[in-house]
């Protein structure tokens, strides 16, 4: 499992996109983000900007060096979280992406709006040498592809000023996985391109060690819809018997992410993963 191949995956979940209106919708491409669907207590509405109900406070509490807030998405996607986050907060901010199809949809997007001053999309993977320094830094369902979390949060935190909050959103399976689920989460894992997949615990001691402290932690999890089991499995039949002729078309990456995502959503009803968002401070 590589950055190569990571960078592929979400390149071809990109053309599937393209090719069928209905995947749009969950896709990202529709309302530029891919993130979690998540239920608004307020509103009830269920809608991937749930999220920043969370993660607004979080980056309104960051010191910010210069009076401008200088913000850094790793692992922007269609760069939702960008716009929205320069909509509400200002300042400026950058997209790493290691998706060419997601790059340059976003900077497409970018451009139109033109936004393209205030918005950089950079091809990249967070792992490379950040192009600046950052009061902020977010991360939704991006760390998670990790193949060594441990040097990624140390080097995401080197480019954060003192100050700086770092937000982590993402699925995170429990330190002991129960016996009947490891397989299933393994499973999981490799049909995500996931290798590590650290848990909450193990992210915050990641984060202790990179000089970071906790200052907000949120379980997520009961904001989703997860399906019944029964459901579950009638929609793992159904995309199993699609996964050749899908591999043959050129799309066995976009399977590996449909089941894996039904294996993800089982994890998740059962609470062997949870959602959570973890927010830092740099002292």
């Amino acid at each position: 499992m590589t950055v190569h191949d990571v960078s592929l995956y979400y390149d071809e979940l990109h053309r599937w996109t393209e090719k069928d209106r209905s995947f749009q919708t969950f896709s990202g491409l529709e309302n530029d983000t891919i993130h979690r669907f998540l239920i608004d207590s307020d509103t009830g509405e269920f809608s991937p900007d749930t999220i920043y109900k969370f993660i607004d406070s979080q980056i309104a509490a960051a010191r910010r060096s210069n009076g401008a807030l200088r913000g850094l998405d790793a692992g922007c996607g269609y760069g939702g979280t960008c716009f929205h986050c320069l909509k509400v907060h200002g300042g400026r901010w950058t997209g790493i992406t290691i998706s060419k199809q997601q790059w340059r949809y976003t900077n497409g997007i970018a451009k139109a709006r033109k936004l393209a001053k205030r918005i950089d999309v950079r091809l990249a993977s967070y792992d490379d040498p950040l192009p600046g320094r950052y009061d902020v830094i977010v991360a939704i369902e991006s760390l998670i592809h990790s193949a060594d979390p441990a040097h990624t949060l140390a080097h995401l935190a080197t480019a954060l000023d003192p100050g700086g909050r770092m937000i982590i959103v993402d699925d995170m399976p429990l330190a002991a996985a129960p016996s009947d689920d490891r397989a299933l989460l393994e499973d999981f894992k490799w049909l995500w391109r996931c290798p590590v997949a650290p848990s909450a615990d193990e992210w915050t001691a990641l984060a202790t060690r990179a000089e970071l402290r906790l200052v907000a932690r949120e379980d997520l999890s009961h904001l989703m819809k997860p399906r019944a089991e029964a459901e579950l499995d009638a929609a793992l039949d159904d995309l199993t018997a699609q996964r050749s002729g899908k591999t043959e078309q050129g799309f066995g990456r976009l399977s590996d992410a449909e089941i894996g995502g039904l294996h993800l959503e089982r994890l998740l009803r059962r609470g062997t993963i949870h959602y959570v968002m973890l927010a830092f401070e740099k002292a």
